[in-house]
């Protein structure tokens, strides 16, 4: 049986997590929405358990995967 998860996130929001490439918790400035397009992120659990979160990274200007831990909070 699956579980309904639902979640809400905001349009535009800052998201802290722990990344592995820098081996520490970081904070990135990113939206919901792709912008110019209609192309949106998603939030799922891995076949492992793993919470995972696909948004764009407006500090990077391209999409990024934040796993685990994690919080979001919605940005003006």
């Amino acid at each position: 049986m699956k579980a309904n998860t639902q979640i809400n996130i905001p349009q535009n929001f800052f998201v802290t997590y722990f990344a592995k490439k820098h081996d520490k918790f970081i904070t990135r400035k990113g939206t919901w929405t792709k912008p110019n397009t209609d192309t949106t992120g998603k939030y799922f659990v891995s076949k492992e358990g793993k919470p995972c979160f696909i948004y764009y990274d407006l500090d990077a200007d391209g999409w990024r995967m934040a796993t685990w831990a994690m919080t979001i909070k919605e940005r003006a």
